[in-house]
């Protein structure tokens, strides 16, 4: 970001929310940047426990993740990705909507990203995507709250449509997986907050101080948890999950899979 931009957005919230709370805003996160930075690629003893599992925070000097939400958001989606062999077959088909995992470790599934050009990225619209019955699992980390709000112009719907069609390219017994920055996109999280998406899992994070500190907390909390739009960091994320049902007969055992219609369960 440009450093005019920077300095034109600390100037708006020090309008908004006065020249003291600001300063001390810049000073925190700068010195958390300065230690982070000298230990960033090492192995951080910081974790955080999500539906009783434990995860290491992820502290890497891309996007400079122990400053916000990637901390924990990588760390849990790499889960998902690596226990996708056991739970669909030695050879799952993925797809990532959003190239994120591509710079914290090698990944060989299909990206799509509609503005970033990379090697191995696909460049497409989300809800334009084809191959209905696809994907064994589909993620999308901090993706979604993007699409159709950070448009011109913007549409409000447009990021319902992109989970519907992601929903749609699973193959059967598929799992959907995506993060979202709660506060960012108000009418996303309005929809994800009234079961209008057809997601059949609601599980939430809240950061614990300004640090990377993160905790497990009931869904219904984090509702309406302001983002920082001076720092650009989510101070609570959900975790949203969809599977798709079985094939006639294909007796796989997927016990999530009936739920696909269901309403959120918040956790």
């Amino acid at each position: 970001m440009p450093a005019s931009a920077i300095a034109a957005r600390v100037l708006q919230h020090t309008r908004q929310r006065g020249a003291v709370p600001v300063a001390a805003a810049c000073l925190s996160w700068g010195t958390r940047w300065a230690l982070g930075r000298a230990r960033a690629g090492r192995p951080w003893t910081a974790t955080v426990t999500h539906e009783g599992t434990e995860h290491r925070l992820l502290r890497h000097p891309y996007h400079w993740t122990w400053l916000n939400e990637r901390a924990v958001e990588v760390p849990l989606a790499e889960a998902v990705l690596d226990a996708a062999p056991a739970a669909h077959g030695p050879a799952p088909r993925v797809l990532e909507v959003g190239n994120v995992l591509s710079h914290y470790r090698p990944v060989t599934h299909d990206v799509v990203d509609k503005y970033e050009r990379a090697p191995g990225v696909r460049n497409a619209d989300v809800v334009d995507l084809d191959g209905d019955g696809r994907y064994d699992l589909v993620l999308a980390i901090s993706t979604l709250e993007h699409v159709g709000f950070d448009e011109e112009p913007r549409d409000p719907g447009k990021a319902a449509r992109a989970v519907r069609r992601l929903h749609e390219l699973l193959a059967p017994g598929g799992h959907l997986w995506v993060t979202v920055p709660v506060g960012y996109n108000p009418d996303l999280d309005e929809a994800l907050r009234t079961g209008a998406l057809p997601f059949s899992r609601l599980t939430a994070l809240r950061a614990t101080g300004p640090g990377a500190r993160w905790e497990q907390v009931p869904v219904e909390e984090v509702w309406g948890t302001p983002y920082d739009w001076l720092l650009y960091t989510a101070r609570a994320v959900v975790v949203a999950e969809s599977f798709a049902g079985p094939s006639a007969g294909a007796g796989n055992g997927t016990a999530a899979a009936s739920e696909a219609g269901a309403g959120p369960r918040d956790a």
